[in-house]
């Protein structure tokens, strides 16, 4: 270096950082992700579930296919096709007659819609309302399969009554009976202990389908009359109650307060599915007798039957998102409770988001969060996770209180920076008081 330069950096010191024109908030740093926003874990994250928005999510899904309706009626009235009140005009989509037509009369209300108020009543409310919470609560993968393949029953159930096409509704009731197997493999272990072997669900599954695929396959048009009407009821019927059966034993013989929430909601579901049953065997003797052209051909029955399922398969959905989320899940959700919005809509609120554990203290303890940059441990020592260190940001380890009220070593009279004091002449330092020798006790 030059010696005018020397001389300057002697004379000036060491030149200081100049500051920035716009100085970088804590906001904008935690925004860019250099810093990592303050959060607690201990505060609930997700709210609980309100009915304005289970009144929203209705309301997106009715408007939606009550579009594709009314854009189908307009249709149908444009094309000139004549009216069919019998089942032995084709109708719109040209099926019938058909082995599993329902004891509503045909294309009575609009000439595009084949049984309209079946069609009114298979709108996926309940697959879209489970659906809402299952991404609202980030339910596991287990949960969100079912409430997704519940709405694409109810969709093909909503298209079979519409077009009256023998196609789709057997492929309807193998998306039913599908879910209802798909339920069994993934949850029939609570059950009994023999349940927990994989190969031995895996058997059970395989047959059930295999018989269910055969019998939706050959038993309509195998009975004399009504047999999609009949094939319903036999297919549909004994599952059933079997599981309404297995969550009362269950139900009665639950010790926490947890397993008697969940597997009461999944007997009261049970409850409403039977009860669907017992009218449909009732519609499949005098439906068909009772059926008329009054008030526009509301088939009472079948309509009572369609509620009650909504309403049974709606429960259910909730009842198997917590028995996976508070019972089988290890560990379970932090804080997961089953709640009602006005004592007749059950939902399960979770207010931690998923990887949040309650401390081992008791259940009145609040939850932390697993992934978290800084964990207490039991002496009280502030720990750093691997995560932080791999990111390699700076994070200051301090001493905790039990530590510093042991005190830390001194030093050996060697003076340090913060015993220094400015003499007369600047950088001297000060010299040590000695400390005066102690007089022997007498």
């Amino acid at each position: 270096r030059p010696p005018a330069a020397l001389s300057a950096h002697a004379r000036d010191g060491p030149a200081r950082r100049p500051r920035p024109l716009f100085p970088r908030s804590r906001a904008c740093t935690c925004a860019m992700g250099l810093v990592a926003p303050p959060c607690d874990a201990r505060q609930p994250t997700l709210k609980p579930l309100q009915a304005r928005e289970l009144v929203l999510a209705a309301s997106a899904v009715i408007a939606v296919f009550g579009a594709a309706l009314l854009g189908l009626h307009r249709w149908a009235e444009s094309s000139g096709v004549t009216e069919a009140v019998s089942d032995t005009v084709p109708g719109f989509w040209g099926t019938l007659p058909s082995a599993w037509d329902h004891p509503e009369p045909n294309y009575l209300v609009s000439k595009g819609i084949g049984e309209f108020w079946s069609v009114l009543t298979t709108v996926p409310i309940a697959g879209a309302l489970l659906t809402y919470q299952g991404f609202k609560y980030q339910y596991s993968a287990k949960i969100l399969r079912i409430y997704l393949l519940t709405c694409g029953m109810y969709s093909l159930a909503f298209t079979a009554h519409l077009t009256l096409q023998k196609v789709v509704f057997s492929t309807t009731v193998t998306a039913v009976m599908t879910n209802a197997l798909l339920t069994f493999a993934e949850f029939s272990p609570v059950v009994h202990r023999l349940l927990e072997s994989v190969a031995l669900r895996g058997s059970i599954v395989f047959a059930a389908e295999a018989l269910l695929i055969f019998t939706v396959a050959t038993l309509p048009y195998a009975l004399p009359a009504n047999g999609g009407v009949w094939t319903l009821f036999i297919v549909q019927a004994p599952g059933v109650f079997l599981a309404t059966a297995f969550a009362a034993v269950l139900t009665w013989t639950a010790n926490r307060r947890q397993e008697k929430d969940t597997y009461s909601l999944v007997m009261l579901a049970g409850s409403l599915l039977s009860s669907a049953m017992v009218l449909s065997y009732i519609e499949c003797n005098i439906g068909f007798e009772i059926a008329s052209s009054d008030f526009w051909g509301f088939p009472w029955i079948h309509i009572a039957i369609h509620v009650l399922e909504q309403m049974g398969i709606y429960i259910f959905g909730v009842g198997v998102a917590a028995l996976h989320e508070m019972l089988l899940m290890k560990p379970p959700r932090a804080g997961a409770e089953v709640r009602w919005i006005g004592y007749c809509v059950p939902f399960l609120h979770c207010p931690h988001a998923p990887g949040v554990e309650l401390l081992e203290a008791g259940n009145d303890a609040p939850p932390v969060s697993v992934g978290a940059s800084e964990a207490t441990s039991a002496s009280g020592q502030v720990s750093v996770s691997s995560a932080e260190e791999q990111r390699g940001r700076p994070i200051e380890r301090q001493r905790s209180q039990s530590q510093l009220s042991e005190g830390s070593p001194k030093s050996d009279g060697h003076p340090t920076l913060s015993r220094r004091r400015r003499d007369k002449t600047p950088g001297a330092i000060a010299p040590m008081k000695q400390a005066e020798p102690e007089e022997p006790p007498h």
